[in-house]
This record gives C-alpha cells, structure tokens and sequence, in this order.
C-alpha cells in the first residue's frame, strides 16, 4: 500500500489532519490554504509537481474533491502516475450534465428535472456550468454558450444522499438537506452548508434505488447525489462522484472509516463500519458581504477552515465554517442561528436559508 497521498480540492485542511493520523505522507493542492490549485492549469507545474512527488515514493495514490472540473486536459496525466482513489477522473466528465442520464433515472424511477411539471404550468430555468462545484456559476441569467447547458428550476428544498460503495457493498450513510444563502443575488446557488436529516416516507425504498443506480454507474468510493422530493417523485439535479464538504460529518461519525476505505477500497469491509454516536451532524459555510481583512475574533472549536489574521477576503468568498452536532434537527438549526447571532457582531456576511 502506498505510503503517500496527493490531495486535490477547494480545501484540504481536514484531509491533510485526518490523513497525517495514519501516517501518510501528504502532497495537497487546494485553493483557499495552499493557494496552488491554480497552478495545475500550467503544465509545466503539474509535471515537476509529479516527478517531485515520484522521486520520493513508489505508487502514490490521489484523493479528490473540488476543484478538478475543469481540468480535464490533465486526467491522463494524473491518473497515468498516481492510483486514483474513487472514482476514475473521467466519471467527473460522464456526469457533468444530467439530462444524458435520463435512460439510467429511468430504469430505477427516478427523474431528471425537465420532466417537472408545474401546477401553474410557467416553466422556469437555470443555467448551470459543465465543470462547476459548490454551486457557483449556476444562475437564472441566460447563458448562450458552450460553458453552460439549462435546466428545469424545481422550488424547494434540496436533498442529498451520501453513499461509499465498492464493487460488491454498498453503504447508506445519511441523507442531507443543503443551504442556501438567502440574499445573494450573484450566486444564489452556492453551497452554503448542510446537515444530516431523516427522510420519513419510503426511505428503504428510496436507498434501494439509489444502490442500483450506483451500482449501474460503477460509482467507486464516496459520492453524494443531489435530489429533490416532490410529491413522492425523486429529481435528480447532480451526482458528485468524489468526496465532498459532507463527507466531514461521515467521516467523523465513522471514526475516519471512510476515509481509510477510500485509500483501501478492497481491503476494507463497509459493513464493519460503526458510528459513533446518533447525534445529527451538520455544517455552514459563511460568506463574506463586503471585502476586509480578517481578524479571528473568538476561539470556538465549531469554527474550522479559519483564515489567517490579515487575509483579505472578498466580497462572496467563504470566510470560514461552522460544524456543529445535537441531538435533533431542529436543535441543530437553533445552534446555528444563536452562533450566527453572535458572529454578526465581528463579521458581517450572508444570510443562510434553513427552511426552503
């Protein structure tokens, strides 16, 4: 087994911890500590990057989250020196637009969300990019080019299921309900947070067609697919076929399992995962409104992702993240609104939208 992982995504810092605790040696590329993640553009980089990493270590793998998108000119090229951990880079391509899926929703009930129809019969739109994450790019403004394709806008909230599968197991690990920001008219689809939530109708059905699914798309590791439930009908908006903000609360519920099976699909049993604890988990993202420089005001150790003191932040990037548990949902979201309450008198950000 390799002893050293390269990390890719928007934000690494909780990988980077939990990886160093079983002893790897970790190369991460990311945008908001490293500041790198930009320079895989640059091909040049990317390769002395490579050859660094190989001059030191026989088999290294890759572990992915955001961020590799819009890089498919350097799939082959990674995937060629590191062992990809999950799914293969180009599942990242094979699922960038829903409706050429339509033929697999179909087969286990599912749909996509041009089939939506509404009682009032006034067809709305989004337009979403191809190579996107965290919900940016996407918004109701037209978009008339090769970057972007539209999509049926369906009201309400949005769901996910997050799942880690191998050729043999699948394992169900919670479902989610994903914020929104309330008042931000530049990106009013950015991934704002998340927490776990139970569904009360039809569950075990609706996990059953979902491990089909999964199982039909050859989906590897960890992945999240984003959902909505309307009136008994499952629309699917997105799948994520590589580790995402909410494989956090997964991951802590199984004492780092999931992360250990992502390097070790094969050598690892899902079915001996054990959680910790029933408690719900959850997280927010909060974005700034105006740009500064930021100060850490308070120690909290709900608080993660923290930049460092003096670092300007601009208006609409993420400032830092708020995890937190309790025992019931809505528990939850009262912890939230008192420390977003208390937050408001150091930093001045976004609205997040609990109820939908």
């Amino acid at each position: 087994m390799s002893d050293a992982v390269v990390l890719v995504s928007s934000d690494t810092s909780y990988l980077e911890r939990k990886l160093a605790s079983l002893n790897y040696y970790i190369y991460p590329i990311d945008e908001f500590n490293h500041k790198n993640i930009h320079k895989l553009g640059d091909l040049d980089f990317t390769n002395n990057f490579i050859n660094m990493v190989l001059s030191k270590h026989n088999h290294p793998c890759l572990i992915y989250g955001s961020g590799l998108e819009d890089k498919k000119n350097i799939y082959k090229l990674l995937s060629n020196n590191f062992i990809i951990k999950g799914n293969d880079l180009n599942m990242l391509l094979k699922f960038s637009d829903m409706s050429a899926l339509k033929l697999f929703f179909n087969k286990y009930n599912f749909k996509d969300p041009d089939s939506f129809e509404q009682e009032d019969s006034k067809k709305k739109y989004i337009w979403k990019p191809y190579n996107s994450s965290g919900g940016y790019g996407i918004s109701y403004n037209v978009r008339e080019n090769t970057s972007h394709y539209k999509q049926r806008y369906i009201p309400g909230s949005t769901l996910s299921i997050s799942f880690i599968c191998n050729d043999k197991e699948f394992k169900f690990l919670g479902f989610n309900k994903l914020f929104l920001l309330s008042d931000c008219i530049e990106h009013p689809f950015i991934h704002a947070g998340a927490m776990m939530i139970s569904l009360s109708k039809d569950s075990k059905k609706i996990i059953t067609s979902f491990s089909m699914l999964a199982k039909d798309l050859n989906l590897k590791g960890y992945n999240n697919i984003d959902f909505k439930l309307i009136k008994n009908e499952i629309y699917i908006l997105d799948i994520n076929p590589r580790i995402t903000s909410t494989f956090k609360i997964y991951n802590d519920l199984y004492q780092n399992d999931l992360l250990k099976i992502q390097i070790n699909q094969d050598g690892n049993s899902l079915n001996n995962m054990k959680m910790i604890n029933n408690n719900i988990y959850g997280y927010i993202h909060l974005f700034a409104k105006e740009d500064f420089n930021f100060k850490k005001c308070i120690h909290d150790v709900a608080f993660t992702n923290l930049p460092k003191d003096g670092e300007c932040i601009k208006k609409g990037d993420p400032i830092f993240s708020v995890y937190m548990n309790a025992s019931s949902e809505n528990d939850l979201i009262s912890k939230f609104e008192e420390k977003i309450l208390n937050l408001r008198n150091y930093y001045y950000f976004y609205d997040i939208l609990f109820k939908s």
